[in-house]
């Protein structure tokens, strides 16, 4: 069984909430732990400042990565990566900016993820979007 379906299945064995912020906080903390299994080392996680926040902040290799994490139950809403609206993206890439003007890393690429999570009744579902938007 791979990675992410153990932490899927991690998450259907839960309780899903029927309070959209639970959900969220739940899906914030098993995407760090996904991240983490994966090779990332978790720098911040809910990172803000005046006009947002960004969930998660990592480190792969030499690549900074930006992680927004969204989740849905049900399609009523819309799928979650429909939720990173134009607006959304261009929020979190001042946010990165603004990250970036005091990071010390080293790293060589900036890149924007995004983890979806859809939950319908029973069945969770996660999906990686690696790279929404990169800089090098």
């Amino acid at each position: 069984m791979d990675l992410a379906r153990s932490i899927v299945e991690l998450f259907a064995r839960s309780q899903i909430s029927s309070d959209p912020k639970v959900w969220g906080q739940r899906a914030e903390a098993l995407s760090a732990l996904y991240l983490r299994l994966k090779g990332y080392r978790i720098l911040e996680r809910n990172w803000r400042r005046r006009g947002g926040e960004i969930d998660i902040i990592a480190e792969k290799g030499s690549t900074l990565v930006f992680v927004e994490v969204k989740a849905r139950r049900g399609a009523r809403f819309g799928s979650p990566e429909e939720a990173l609206t134009p607006t959304k993206r261009k929020r979190l890439l001042t946010l990165a900016q603004i990250y970036l003007s005091s990071y010390k890393g080293k790293a060589q690429r900036v890149r924007l993820d995004v983890l979806a999570w859809r939950a319908e009744g029973r069945k969770v579902e996660l999906k990686h979007w690696e790279g929404v938007l990169e800089h090098e």
